[in-house]
C-alpha cells in the first residue's frame, strides 16, 4: 500500500498539503486484509433514490441547503443543491439516473449502507481505504491501474492535465454512466476519475507511517481520531495525477460537493 518515492505527482501532493499544514505521506507498508467483496460500480442516482424513497432520508445538502458545484472552472456553492442535481447544479434529467450520485456527505453514504444491511440482512458498509486502494490496483504496482499513465479513453477526467507531461485529452465537463469505459482486471469499474469515493477511516496525514514502524498491519481503519474522513480515485474534474491509486484525499464528513461520490463494500 502506498507509492515508492519515485512515483510522479507524489512529491507535489506532499507539498500542496503543506501549505494547509497537513504533513502528508504516500509511504510504502505491508497490508493483510481479510476477505471482502466491493461492488463493481459506485452507488448511481436511481439506487439512491430507492434509499431515499424508503427511508424519507434528508441529506447533509439538503439539510445544509446548498453543495458545491463547478461553475467556469471555478468551484461555488450551489444554494439549494443537493443529490438530485448535476455537477453544474441542474436538476438531473432521467437519462443520468445511472451517473454516479454526487452531492453526497460521508454522513450520507453511511446511512445508505445501513440501509442496505438492514434490507438484506447482511453487512455493507464503505470500504476501508486499504481495501479501496487493493481494489482499486487489482495486483498492479504502477501508478493506475492501467499502467504508468491513464488516458481520457479509460477514464473521466479533466484531460488539459495529463500526467506526467503525457498529450492532453477529453475533458467531458461532466460525470459518465458508471459503467463507462473497461473495468479493472477484477472487473470494477471508474475506480479512476468520476467521482472521488468516500472511505469509512479517519485521515491522517502521516498514518501509513505509523503502520510501517507496525510491521505487516492487518485490516487497517486509519488513526482513533480525526475530523476529516477520507476521499479516493479522482473525478471527472480533477487532473490524471489526482487519481492515481494511491493518491489519498480528505474532507469532513458532513461535506458534499459535484466530485464526491461512493460505493459500498460486502463483507461475507
Amino acid at each position: 500500500m502506498g507509492s515508492p518515492e519515485s512515483e510522479v505527482g507524489r512529491d507535489e501532493l506532499k507539498a500542496a498539503y503543506k501549505q494547509f499544514g497537513i504533513d502528508y505521506s504516500e509511504t510504502q507498508h505491508q497490508v493483510r486484509l481479510s476477505n471482502f467483496y466491493m461492488s463493481k460500480y459506485s452507488v448511481t442516482v436511481s439506487e439512491f433514490r430507492s434509499f431515499v424513497e424508503a427511508t424519507g432520508h434528508r441529506t447533509d445538502a439538503e439539510k445544509g441547503g446548498y453543495s458545491y458545484i463547478v461553475t467556469d472552472g471555478q468551484v461555488t456553492k450551489g444554494e439549494g443543491v443537493n443529490w438530485r442535481h448535476g455537477v453544474s447544479g441542474s436538476v438531473r434529467s432521467e437519462s443520468e439516473a445511472n451517473h454516479p450520485v454526487v452531492h453526497v456527505s460521508w454522513n450520507d453514504a453511511v446511512a445508505y449502507g445501513e440501509w442496505m444491511s438492514k434490507k438484506r440482512w447482511k453487512t455493507y458498509r464503505l470500504p476501508t481505504e486499504a481495501e479501496r486502494e487493493y481494489a482499486c490496483r487489482a495486483g498492479t504496482t504502477t501508478p493506475f491501474n492501467t499502467g504508468n499513465n491513464l488516458m481520457t479513453e479509460q477514464a473521466n477526467y479533466d484531460g488539459n492535465y495529463p500526467y506526467n507531461n503525457n498529450p492532453k485529452g477529453v475533458y467531458r465537463q461532466n460525470t459518465v454512466p458508471v459503467n463507462s469505459f473497461s473495468p479493472n482486471a477484477w472487473g470494477l469499474y471508474t475506480m479512476h476519475g468520476n467521482v472521488n469515493e468516500w472511505c469509512s477511516d479517519s485521515f491522517g496525514g502521516r498514518y501509513y507511517d505509523e503502520c510501517k514502524t507496525s510491521g505487516t498491519v492487518t485490516n487497517p481503519t486509519g488513526p482513533a481520531t480525526g475530523s476529516n474522513r477520507v476521499l479516493r480515485g479522482g473525478s471527472w474534474d480533477t487532473a490524471a495525477g489526482s487519481c492515481r491509486s494511491a493518491i489519498r484525499g480528505s474532507d469532513r464528513p458532513g461535506g458534499r460537493g459535484s466530485g464526491v461520490g461512493f460505493r459500498l463494500v460486502f463483507v461475507p
